[in-house]
């Protein structure tokens, strides 16, 4: 009997340390993104559409006039709207790296420029004299900027290593002025980026639970 005694107790830990491993592992809640290994750093390129939660910003697809009347197309599958100053996105995504961080944002209006976007990264201090920088756009073709009036377009905040959180709101926005927003790109190395840099960044690849399930397994029986 004693056999099976020791038997069951290591089956009941080892499916104890299983589980654990299983449901601590971060899953990113962005759930399409790209990446890329340029001025050998590592950068996340995000759709704006592809937020975890938003309030009162709205996308192309609900707003398909407004969506058509940009003189470019986007780069991503959707826009991101602004028609009042007010509302929010939030992002949440995995990082392989920690520390500094630039970030860039594809922008436009249909004012002709002077609109502009917050973007901060893992702060809740989204006004200007807060942790965020300012997007500015300039008018309805669509743009790559940079915040406003900061070398590189640095973060005052940096890049932690695993979990990290953006949220982007309208600072400028009203109707027939409406903000714009495709894609933001997180670098860990200052650089500006290009249309041809996000076309050739990599798909990200979603840890999903089935494969978590299968790689903490076999983890697991290497151990044991």
């Amino acid at each position: 009997m004693r056999p099976v005694n020791l038997s069951t107790k290591l089956f009941i830990a080892v499916m104890s340390l299983f589980l654990t491993i299983l449901f601590i592992l971060p899953v990113s809640a962005v759930k399409e993104w790209r990446e890329s290994n340029l001025e050998r750093g590592w950068q996340i390129w995000i759709s704006a559409i592809d937020f975890d939660k938003s309030e009162i910003v709205r996308t192309g697809d609900q707003e398909k006039k407004l969506a058509g009347a940009s003189e470019e197309p986007w780069l991503a599958k959707d826009i991101l709207i602004a028609k009042v100053a007010q509302g929010f996105a939030d992002y949440t995504f995995e990082s392989p790296v920690a520390g500094k961080a630039y970030i860039w944002g594809r922008v436009a209006d249909f004012r002709g420029g002077g609109q502009s976007w917050y973007i901060v990264l893992n702060s809740d201090l989204i006004a200007d004299a807060g942790d965020s920088l300012i997007i500015d756009t300039q008018g309805p073709v669509w743009i790559w900027r940079g915040g406003r009036d900061i070398p590189e377009s640095k973060s005052p905040t940096d890049l932690k290593k695993g979990t990290n959180t953006v949220r982007i709101q309208p600072r400028e926005a009203a109707a027939g002025l409406e903000a714009l927003f495709d894609v933001f790109m997180i670098s860990s190395k200052p650089f500006q980026p290009t249309n041809e840099d996000y076309e050739k960044a990599r798909e990200g690849l979603p840890v999903e639970p089935a494969d978590k399930l299968a790689t903490t397994w076999g983890a697991i029986k290497h151990r044991f």
